[in-house]
């Protein structure tokens, strides 16, 4: 990043927040809770310093958890509750009494039971009464040297905490579903936490598990000082825009409804940013932070909401402004909220940089989030940068094995685990990249008017500007990637008509052309570009083939299940 962009940063940030202590919201956006992560597992900002809780409390959050929490444990933070050796418990008790001096609540969160062995993935068995008793026995001594901690946030299936198949070799569970297993479980956890202190709740996170089973464990557990904690879709990963969630996502109204009824709390998680800086797409689409609050907020039984990657305040920008502004006024229309987070810009620039804002929306829901899980790939690797190779373009594909993978993720994401695809799905694939990339280039020309209108935050639209520009071309580069590869292969097909092959034709020159510009005149396509107009056939042999075999395998280790004795 440049100098001058990484000030604007900085100074956008500032510009949030002032040099004055903020007061705890005790209602932040109308809720009880508003549970905030510092730092992200892409920004290892976490000094826990008081300006960065100054920084989020100004936000709304008024709870704080005590650890990212990430699968891969950026920084060393803690995941599991064996993880609490003496260096982390002490890291525990600085933010403990960070968060106290801030008026801030805690939440702890840990993955139980953790797992035996990663790979292959042996779970530790909620069934083994040696399991049960070591978990009564762990959380109980959390709870009791760390009596400031609030509540306890546990989720029993996923990254470093797995639990046995009914299907699988497990001597205890074989044969036995999950909504006979899990409910006992966490109600002992639940039971471990009140003798401890009685006013403390555990939330439990359902990851992993399919919508059914999920339905039949909240029918069985103990509702008393238990709360549920759920994605905005049942199908989908804690996006910051309505895929298939909220209103249309009619897994997540189930279960709200139905904890509702038990009377069993609920948290929203949402993401502020987009997993910001994991992926090119930046927090520059506020309509969609807005949209997204509205959700939990018009779901009744949704008590807080939990921002989901975590907050790094040094790289705020306006969706955090959206979000700082929603909280203090839940009630107030879209455009007011938008007019007040543009002001600063000024007069003349900000009503340029709300229509701006409304195009990098609109480009982040055009894009075809729902053609793979594996979305890096597919355009928004940070190291994108329009270019392509001229081999034929793939698409990675990835399915877990666990019940909501097999089960309710399928109906989401088109590939999971195919090995051959339609040409049709790459088709569609490729136009919905270039709407989304057109939409993302027509933002950029209103970051220039906005500049060239004026605002004293030039530098920060310029690097709104830069980070959607280069966000944009990496998107129409895949698209081309995409549509060069079936106008070839259509091309090759019809190259002996002399009616056909002159359209097709036409249809790869103009692609060409556009992804020389769209790469800024490179020289290996415009060598590309002028071979092929001036053999084609010749050019159509060599681009774009399709592969006679392929080679790679790799062990199913799904299939290498070892014994539970």
């Amino acid at each position: 990043m440049k100098l001058g962009s990484l000030t604007a940063v900085f100074l956008c940030a500032a510009s949030l927040f002032s040099a004055e202590p903020a007061r705890v919201n005790a209602s932040p956006g109308g809720f009880q809770y508003f549970v905030g992560v510092v730092g992200n597992p892409s920004v290892l900002d976490i000094s826990w310093s008081d300006e960065q809780l100054e920084a989020i409390k100004a936000l709304g959050v008024n709870m704080v958890q005590l650890s990212i929490a990430w699968g891969n444990k950026p920084a060393n933070e803690v995941l599991n509750l064996e993880d609490l050796n003496a260096e982390q418990r002490a890291k525990f008790a600085f933010r403990i009494k960070q968060a106290q001096k801030h008026g801030l609540k805690t939440l702890a969160h840990f993955g139980i039971p953790r797992v035996i062995n990663e790979s292959p993935v042996r779970p530790a068995c909620v069934l083994d009464p040696e399991v049960q008793k070591k978990y009564r026995e762990l959380l109980a001594d959390f709870m009791t040297s760390f009596p400031e901690v609030d509540d306890v946030l546990v989720y029993t299936f996923d990254q470093h905490a797995w639990l046995c198949s009914e299907y699988g070799p497990c001597p205890r569970c074989s044969g036995v579903p999950l909504d006979d297993r899990v409910p006992d479980f966490l109600n002992m956890l639940t039971d471990t936490m009140r003798k401890c202190r009685p006013d403390s709740r555990l939330w439990w996170k359902p990851w992993e598990l399919s919508k059914g089973q999920v339905v039949a464990i909240l029918d069985k557990v103990n509702p008393a000082n238990f709360g549920l904690a759920l994605n905005p879709s049942t199908s989908n990963e804690v996006y910051p825009f309505n895929d298939r969630s909220f209103k249309s996502d009619l897994g997540v109204k189930r279960l709200v409804q139905m904890a509702k009824e038990r009377g069993i709390p609920v948290l929203g998680e949402f993401d502020h940013t987009l997993y910001k800086p994991l992926y090119l797409i930046e927090d520059f689409f506020p309509r969609l932070i807005y949209e997204q609050m509205v959700g939990w907020k018009e779901m009744e039984g949704v008590v807080g909401v939990k921002e989901y990657y975590g907050f790094a305040p040094t790289t705020f920008s306006v969706n955090a402004a959206m979000l700082k502004a929603w909280m203090a006024a839940p009630d107030a229309p879209l455009d007011k909220l938008l007019q007040e987070i543009a002001a600063p810009y000024g007069p003349k620039a900000a009503p340029i940089m709300i229509r701006a804002w409304e195009c990098v929306a609109q480009s982040v829901e055009a894009y075809p989030w729902d053609t793979t899980y594996l979305i890096g790939p597919m355009g928004l690797d940070r190291h994108r940068d329009g270019s392509h190779e001229w081999e034929p373009v793939t698409i990675a594909s990835a399915s877990w094995d666990t019940p909501i993978w097999k089960a309710n993720r399928r109906g989401n994401f088109m590939l999971t685990e195919e090995p051959k695809a339609h040409p049709w799905l790459f088709e569609d694939a490729g136009l919905r990249f270039e709407d989304a990339a057109a939409l993302g280039f027509k933002a950029v020309s209103l970051y220039e008017q906005a500049i060239a209108a004026g605002s004293d935050k030039a530098d920060d639209i310029r690097t709104q500007l830069e980070v959607v520009k280069k966000t944009a071309r990496s998107l129409r580069g895949k698209s081309l990637h995409f549509l060069l590869t079936l106008a070839s292969q259509s091309a090759r097909m019809v190259q002996n008509d002399e009616r056909q092959f002159p359209l097709v034709k036409k249809r790869i020159e103009s692609l060409l052309q556009k992804d020389l510009e769209n790469q800024g005149g490179n020289e290996a396509v415009a060598r590309k570009l002028a071979e092929f107009q001036r053999d084609p056939r010749a050019w159509l042999s060599g681009n774009f083939l399709p592969r006679d075999y392929e080679t790679t395998t790799t062990i199913d280790w799904s299939k290498w299940v070892p014994r539970q004795e």
